[in-house]
């Protein structure tokens, strides 16, 4: 393995924007040492920073994996086995689910590695090193060039750094800005390819609540899941084989099943995914007033549509299962943002805020020169910009997301285009992927939602030159359109005859090529693809080049113009650092949420036959029998609780950690209170929420019977206040 050395030049520009307020913010984890170890352990962190992350020996982040890049994991054994989410594992579970064996309804759990399910396409990443590469990518970058200018020079710039650093190295590397491109940091992974499901629990516990408890506290979800990486012989990254063997990690987690006392310290260690603690006032205007309530406003006419046919319907409810998840999770995230960044008056005091920073600029004239037009310059980009954005929402939530038939008839646009020889694949491509397709599709509910939607998307199509076929839809009466779309799937050579299609493709794919290209839905769905990707999306795109660019002038202005004042990098995909308490919050007058859950609260929701709220009978008998095992908390079971963290998406899956660095609890959402956090952080409000591992542990051995799985693990012991314990120490703790 090659060590690298941290540029003095980054280290102290993160350093200046650091929080004041450390508990807000997610922190780069090879800088905790410089910036945060201090305050940890102030707040009860009993380890060191370089017990988090060291280049030299092992260390926390060995344990920590970027699950499918979307979400975080954590490695939990010596022999690789890998804890996230279920909603993390939701489709996984749901690809080996059928009527038969609905893994979804039932759970899954193997009692050998031999009955452990193999996931094509499921990866893990383990990050290896972090090194800081700005100096590299901003050479012959200066203040004279244009944002394009710019962008093109640091393009080329890493292309060639990448380039260089691929011959060191087999790991895969990439480099990411930070600070809207003031700061560049080169990312080194392991990228596992053989990750095999092991366990999940029946959705009624690791769904439980559904969607009307998604995003609330108090919360009583069993929300996790168990996979295992497995690598080649030499314990090295390798394709999926049946002569794979477990990963033998570097460093795994000690679980801590001892509990917790509120106002203990916590630690959550994953891959958040994005934040936008800088956006001038008048864009948080718009992601309230516009954005967010388009948005919104389409995903409840689908998500209405969808839920009816599902509740009736128990093929349709596994179909769909996964999709209906996470079009409402985004959506009710949206719903909760509005509300929290109303009552935390966020747009007030970003004025405020801004007004304070103009009238710091004019103090000192020097920056009033160089910075005072680039908040007003960032307003109106962001202004110019709204109109095209609110039209590309449109296309995401209708044309993608809204509509499935689109979606797969641009799988067979790449087949207009190429030689006989790359069409003979491509088509046999697409054969194979039919019947996962079909598998989850229900055509006329796509019909319903086409006929609900459609018409919205296409009087929202305003941006110039408008393809010939939206045009002639526009022009088209409201009974005149309904027909056109009804007939999109009456007629489609896709959905007329599927086995006829699947041949097709196989043995003619020249004759299947001009098949679908004389398919209504093919040609409207490419042409509203190629107008979301060549006009909108070009559009946006320039915008978004000069808005970075501003973004990032913005951040160095704050740092000048407010020097005894600390700011912290936005969330970006890469590997951070949350910490804070545990921590109860008053969501309103006279209303106050404690930080833990118990098993008492989830009998307290069971409504049986709901199919958000319906417990498994052997759950309830444990219950009844207040039969916890070692896992319950005297007459209790602990289920979830809440912590002030700064997380984000992307930490569902991460663990959460103690003072000591052990594995306490498993981060899987926000309250709906602060989900306005991304933007606009408050610490009164914003809270993580976690599965208490001792749930998990009390499932897997009481619930599931899977007590091999328990003696994988490494359990620490029990704390005891013995006679030779300070009399300070036992008060203490």
């Amino acid at each position: 393995m090659m060590f690298k050395r941290y540029f003095l030049a980054g280290v102290l520009f993160i350093f200046s924007l650091t929080s004041s307020q450390a508990r807000e913010g997610m922190w780069i984890p090879y800088l905790i040492g410089q910036l945060n170890a201090a305050e940890m352990k102030t707040m009860g962190m009993e380890i060191t920073a370089e017990d988090i992350y060291s280049l030299n020996n092992s260390s926390l982040k060995d344990a920590i994996v970027h699950f499918n890049f979307g979400c975080t994991a954590e490695l939990i054994s010596s022999k690789g086995l890998l804890l996230t989410n279920h909603h993390c594992g939701y489709s996984q579970i749901q690809s080996h689910s059928t009527l038969e064996n609905n893994y979804l309804k039932e759970g899954f759990w193997a009692m050998s590695q031999e009955e452990e399910l193999k996931n094509p396409g499921l990866v893990a990443a383990i990050v290896k090193y972090m090194e800081d590469v700005t100096n590299e990518a901003l050479q012959d970058v200066n203040d004279q060039m244009s944002a394009a200018e710019r962008e093109v020079q640091i393009k080329n710039n890493l292309e060639a750094l990448l380039e260089g650093k691929r011959k060191e190295t087999e790991y895969d590397l990439s480099v990411v800005p930070f600070f809207y491109g003031n700061q560049y940091i080169l990312v080194a992974r392991e990228v596992f390819k053989d990750v095999r499901l092991v366990g999940a629990p029946p959705s009624s516990i690791g769904k439980y609540g559904a969607d009307t408890d998604n995003w609330i506290w108090p919360r009583h979800t069993g929300d996790f899941s168990i996979f295992r990486i497995y690598a080649g012989k030499e314990n090295q990254p390798a394709d999926i084989s049946d002569d794979n063997i477990p990963y033998r990690p570097a460093r795994h987690l000690t679980i801590n099943a001892n509990g917790f006392d509120l106002n203990d310290f916590t630690m959550v260690y994953g891959f958040p995914g994005r934040t936008q603690q800088y956006l001038p006032s008048n864009e948080v205007a718009n992601t309230v007033d516009v954005y967010d309530p388009a948005r919104i406003a389409v995903r409840d006419v689908l998500l209405e549509i969808l839920d009816a046919k599902m509740r009736q319907d128990e093929a349709t409810r596994i179909k769909y299962a996964t999709k209906y998840a996470s079009i409402s999770n985004a959506w009710k995230k949206w719903k909760g943002e509005i509300i929290g960044l109303k009552e935390t008056k966020a747009i007030a005091g970003k004025e405020a805020f801004e007004k304070q920073f103009t009238e710091a600029l004019k103090k000192r004239p020097q920056l009033f020169q160089k910075y005072g037009d680039v908040l007003n310059e960032l307003k109106n980009l962001y202004e110019e910009r709204k109109p095209v954005m609110l039209e590309r929402y449109h296309y995401i939530e209708i044309g993608y997301y809204g509509n499935e038939l689109f979606r797969h008839m641009l799988s067979y646009r790449s087949m207009a285009a190429v030689s006989e020889e790359k069409l003979a694949k491509l088509a046999e491509s697409r054969a194979g992927s039919l019947e996962r397709f079909y598998k989850n599709y229900d055509v006329e509910l796509d019909r319903q939602a086409a006929l609900a939607l459609l018409p919205t998307y296409i009087g929202q199509v305003k941006t110039e030159p408008i393809p010939q076929i939206i045009k002639e839809l526009q022009n088209m009466k409201p009974e005149k359109q309904g027909k056109f779309i009804g007939k999109l799937f009456e007629k489609s050579i896709v959905l007329n005859d599927p086995v006829k299609w699947q041949e097709m493709l196989e043995e003619n794919p020249e004759k299947a090529v001009k098949k679908v290209k004389k398919d209504k839905a093919y040609q409207l769905s490419v042409a509203m693809y190629d107008h979301f990707i060549e006009v909108l999306n070009a559009s946006v795109d320039e915008m978004n080049s000069r808005i970075d660019h501003l973004q990032g002038q913005y951040v160095i202005a704050l740092q000048k113009a407010f020097p005894d004042r600390d700011f912290y990098p936005d969330a970006n995909s890469t590997l951070r650092v949350a910490y804070g308490k545990v921590d109860g919050y008053e969501p309103r007058d006279a209303v106050y949420y404690q930080s833990q859950t118990y098993l008492s609260g989830v009998i307290a929701k069971y409504i049986p036959g709901d199919y958000e709220f319906d417990l498994p009978q052997k759950l309830i008998d444990l219950y009844n029998n207040k039969d916890y095992g070692r896992w319950g908390e005297e007459d209790k079971m602990p289920v979830c609780f809440i912590a002030s963290n700064h997380t984000t998406g992307g930490n569902s899956g991460s663990p959460a950690l103690n003072g000591r660095g052990e594995l306490i609890g498993l981060n899987f959402d926000r309250v709906w209170e602060g989900t306005m956090s991304d933007i606009n952080y408050d610490l009164s409000r914003c809270r993580n929420i976690m599965v208490d591992i001792r749930y998990i542990l009390f499932i897997v051995d009481k619930f599931a019977g899977a007590g091999y799985l328990i003696d994988e693990l490494d359990i620490a012991e029990n704390d005891e206040i013995t006679e030779d314990t300070p009399l300070e120490e036992s008060i203490e703790g």
